[in-house]
This record gives C-alpha cells, sequence and structure tokens, in this order.
C-alpha cells in the first residue's frame, strides 16, 4: 500500500518533502525514487502518444 500511495502522490505532484514525510523515509533520495519513475512514466506516454499521432498521419508532420 505504501509503494501505492507514493506513486499515486507523486503522480498527483505532492511535493517531495510532504510525500518524503508521510511515507516516513529518512533520505530525501528514497522519496525521489517514487518521482523519478513517475517521471518515466509519463515520459513513455508521450512517447507513445506521439508515435500513434505521427502513424495516424502517415508518417508526416505538418508544417
Amino acid at each position: 500500500m505504501r509503494h501505492t500511495y507514493g506513486s499515486h502522490a507523486a503522480a498527483r505532484g505532492v511535493p517531495q518533502d510532504v510525500l518524503q514525510a508521510n511515507l516516513g523515509h529518512e533520505s530525501l533520495a528514497t522519496t525521489s525514487i517514487y518521482v523519478r519513475a513517475e517521471k518515466a512514466r509519463k515520459h513513455k506516454a508521450m512517447q507513445e502518444a506521439f508515435a500513434r499521432r505521427s502513424s495516424q498521419r502517415g508518417g508526416r508532420s505538418e508544417a
């Protein structure tokens, strides 16, 4: 449950220091794992969305 809470809170933009206190982490480095994982998830989602949009246009870019 802690991991789920941390992941969802990071996705909703909860500040790292608040997340650290709520999870009971002594080190901010431990808490930053959740934030890095969320950034990677968003990056992957954007890449997939761009690839779908590009393929729907036949690979052409609009100028």
